[in-house]
């Protein structure tokens, strides 16, 4: 295409092809084109380019945008374009990433992608107010796409609206589940959300709720090593030998996945934190061991009780509207009858766990499978460190 393009050839080539794709309204244009950017004269031209094109077709000079009636192509294409190119890191100008995506807006404000990199481009400038409310407007433009969905519910949990993202994931969860949207996810083993979700409450003070998530992470890494078992068995009855070595590779590999690395960093830092602060951190609600505006015991019971409240408010409105939305009444009824059988959690807002009179053990059970299967991560390496130096277990020279 136009990687073997250089000089003059490229800004000709680079010319024909975004005139094709901006006529087209091709929205992957930029994704396509970004690996050049490691070319710098290349990461200039492609702009320039699409500027020129800009104004080769401002306002439909040349009749495209109203011969199709669709402003993602011609001069829309070019301004998505141009806002993508301003937004990404390796070329980054916020206010001009901003000026051509408020262009971009302006002919079309129903545009999903638009408002999409909108909600970015705040994210980027540090603003996650406006980001969460920019991603969940481009959320309600297209309402079925599960995409948008979870990035609208995302972008809520990186502004720590716990209880609002878990009831925009509750739209897409299923509505017969016992638990409501959260014990779906839980099924689903959404791993992305639970991480966020307890990355939000601890930022928030609740190390209870924290803890709670990233448990459950970990309980469902240990649910895909034990069902490894199942798949012994039924590799020699049904003869998949190389599906079989691959799944025991992947196995052996398992803790040290990013999903996993994450979840665990952030438990050893918070039982560091607890060890630390064991006054806020055994507290009941966690908020960082602090009294400086006379906090008392009461008042912190009074903030847990507030936040269990809401998220059981959350759970149980998401759970209503995904039962209204759904046709098959009798299935959600009949989950409702089995609520009594499935197995009750005795501790939902994790209280049993900050009540642990050792954190720093605690931490060795996320600690350890960091060590062992990520050992030249240099963040694994210093949790490590910080946690064996408050133990007094210091390593014998060699």
């Amino acid at each position: 295409m136009l990687t073997h393009h250089a000089g003059d050839d490229f800004r000709t080539a680079a010319k024909s092809y975004l005139t094709l794709m901006f006529d087209k309204g091709v929205p992957s244009t930029f994704a396509n084109l970004k690996h050049l950017y490691a070319d710098a004269s290349k990461m200039a031209a492609l702009p320039a380019v699409a500027e020129e094109y800009l104004a080769e077709h401002k306002s439909g000079a040349n009749g495209v945008e109203q011969a199709n009636g669709d402003s993602s192509k011609g001069e829309g294409a070019a301004l998505y374009f141009l806002a993508q190119h301003y937004n990404y890191y390796m070329s980054r100008d916020l206010a001009k990433a901003t000026e051509f995506v408020d262009r971009a807006i302006a002919l079309d404000s129903k545009n999903v992608d638009f408002q999409m990199t909108k909600a970015r481009i705040y994210k980027h400038q540090g603003d996650l107010a406006n980001a969460s409310v920019a991603m969940d407007h481009a959320r309600s433009l297209d309402t079925r796409d599960r995409y948008i969905n979870s990035k609208a519910a995302k972008y809520q949990l990186r502004n720590d609206e716990n209880e609002k993202a878990l009831t925009t994931m509750g739209l897409f969860t299923r509505a017969e589940t016992v638990g409501g949207p959260l014990a779906d996810l839980i099924d689903m083993q959404c791993i992305w959300f639970l991480t966020e979700d307890g990355e939000a409450w601890q930022r928030r003070g609740n190390y209870g709720m924290a803890l709670k998530r990233f448990h459950t992470v970990f309980n469902i890494f240990d649910i895909w090593q034990e069902d490894q078992f199942d798949f012994h068995s039924f590799s020699l009855r049904k003869g998949q030998i190389r599906a079989y070595i691959d799944m025991v590779r992947w196995e052996d590999q398992l803790r040290e996945h990013p999903f996993y690395f994450r979840a665990a960093l952030d438990a050893v830092k918070l039982y560091l934190t607890m060890h630390d602060q064991p006054q806020g951190a055994n507290g009941v609600n966690g908020a960082d061991g602090k009294n400086a505006n006379g906090e008392d015991a009461a008042e912190k019971k009074k903030a847990a009780k507030k936040a269990k409240k809401e998220a059981q408010k959350a759970e149980r409105e998401a759970a209503e509207k995904a039962a209204k939305q759904d046709p098959n009444k009798a299935g959600a009824q009949k989950a409702k009858d089995a609520d009594d059988v499935k197995k009750k959690d005795d501790d939902p807002t994790g209280l049993k766990l900050i009540a642990t009179t050792d954190p720093l053990g605690d931490a060795l059970k996320f600690l350890g499978p960091l060590l062992q299967f990520s050992p030249k991560n240099i963040e694994g390496q210093i949790a490590g460190f910080e946690v064996y130096i408050r133990r007094s277990k210091f390593p014998m020279r060699r």
